[in-house]
């Protein structure tokens, strides 16, 4: 039997080496002029601020640079740049890097649109519904891992809370999704390694999720196999340009993937360890990702078993224990892209595990909710005991 879904994904999504070129003439559609957020300055230094400016001025679009937005983007940056955005005139936001600066671009836009603080659209008992107010979003990505590009999601931190929720509506999808491959090449072998390990630990949450569709499931499975093919050749040499567009490709379609199918409690706990220790994503996760396959593993053998086949490109398996072939297949992916790190390393204590838990179940209970193990606040002390 087919199980009953609900699917839906807005996008439009222009895919390929040269895509930037054709930004212009699809953000025409939604604005006269764009904020360009990017997490700091590098994209403006190499040249690629000014290469998008000028391409957005060939279709009149004319654009303001925002570039005070951190890896973890605060809330108070969000506000900041939707203050930039209103004061002058701007009437779209493009998000140019990582999910952080498409993330901050969906947050400006919430927050300009509603004329309200970021932060009252993510946590608190008044907290606000984001509707069709917010402002038309262009998302650019120049890495392989988050897939925000894809969702409606946005992950926002606020360094006096420690939390670092994620917030997002039907309002939130970008109006274009702009994937090329060739803004990827220059990423160093340690980002490569921390976004394509996000982009792994989506395709496997969103495809054991219990929100997961028929639908997302293939195109999960189809993001494992292009990982498990091109994730170690990317790290190796940053300018194979075939290892650059399948996982851009991949990247992108577990994006899809947690669009519908979301997260599970690994993601819910590398947010809160985020909030409370301010990790870099991608690493966390590479952390926790075995612990919480070996904990989740159990309530869905049948999902899990397909994992590690699918990282090796086959199509069957005849091994006599395809659950710890599948946890060692993904095991080797850590290893071989150097992030096998315990928590401890990043920065993570033993007098942190308990406010992590309270921030999973706090602000990030619907991994918990749809995780198949559905796990208790011992079982998330337990998972970061085992993870340190």
């Amino acid at each position: 039997m087919i199980k009953d879904f609900f699917y839906y994904e807005p996008v439009k999504l222009l895919f390929g080496e040269g895509a930037l070129n054709q930004t212009g003439e699809y953000a025409s559609a939604y604005g006269k002029k764009a904020l360009i957020i990017t997490t700091g300055t590098f994209f403006k230094e190499s040249g690629l601020v000014d290469r998008l400016q000028r391409i957005l001025k060939k279709s009149k679009i004319d654009s303001v640079y925002f570039s005070a937005v951190d890896p973890n983007p605060l809330h108070t940056q969000i506000d900041a740049g939707a203050a930039v955005a209103k004061s002058e005139g701007c009437d779209m936001f493009i998000g140019l890097g990582g999910g952080s600066a498409i993330d901050a671009a969906k947050g400006m836009a919430v927050a300009f649109g509603h004329d309200r603080p970021i932060w009252d659209f993510c946590i608190g008992e008044d907290v606000q519904v984001i509707s069709a107010k917010t402002m038309p979003i262009i998302a650019i990505t120049t890495t392989s891992g988050t897939g925000s590009e894809a969702t409606q999601w946005s992950v926002i931190t606020n360094p006096s809370s420690e939390e670092k929720p994620g917030i997002g509506s039907d309002n939130t999808f970008a109006k274009v999704a702009i994937v090329d491959p060739e803004l990827m090449a220059s990423m160093p072998p340690k980002i490569t390694a921390s976004t394509g390990f996000d982009t792994l630990a989506h395709a496997i949450e969103a495809y054991t999720s219990t929100a997961s569709t028929p639908i997302t499931d293939m195109m999960c499975e189809k993001a494992i196999r292009l990982v498990g093919l091109y994730l170690r050749r990317a790290v190796k040499d940053g300018s194979d340009r075939e290892a650059r567009n399948g996982m851009a490709f991949a990247n992108t379609l577990a994006g899809i993937g947690i669009a519908n199918g979301v997260v599970t409690v690994c993601h819910g706990l590398a947010h809160s360890v985020g909030g409370v220790c301010g990790t870099t994503h991608g690493e966390t996760l590479a952390c926790m990702t075995p612990q919480t396959f070996r904990f989740s593993m159990r309530a869905n053998p049948e999902k899990y078993k397909n994992i590690g086949m699918w990282l090796r490109n086959e199509y069957f398996n005849e091994g006599q224990d395809l659950l710890e072939d599948s946890l060692e297949e993904v095991e080797a992916v850590i290893n071989d892209v150097g992030l096998n790190v315990g928590l401890r390393a990043l920065g993570v204590d033993d007098k942190h595990l308990d406010k992590i838990a309270n921030g999973v179940i706090g602000y990030m209970g619907g991994s918990i909710e749809i995780d198949p193990m559905n796990p208790t606040k011992e079982d998330l002390i337990q998972i970061l005991k085992e993870s340190m």
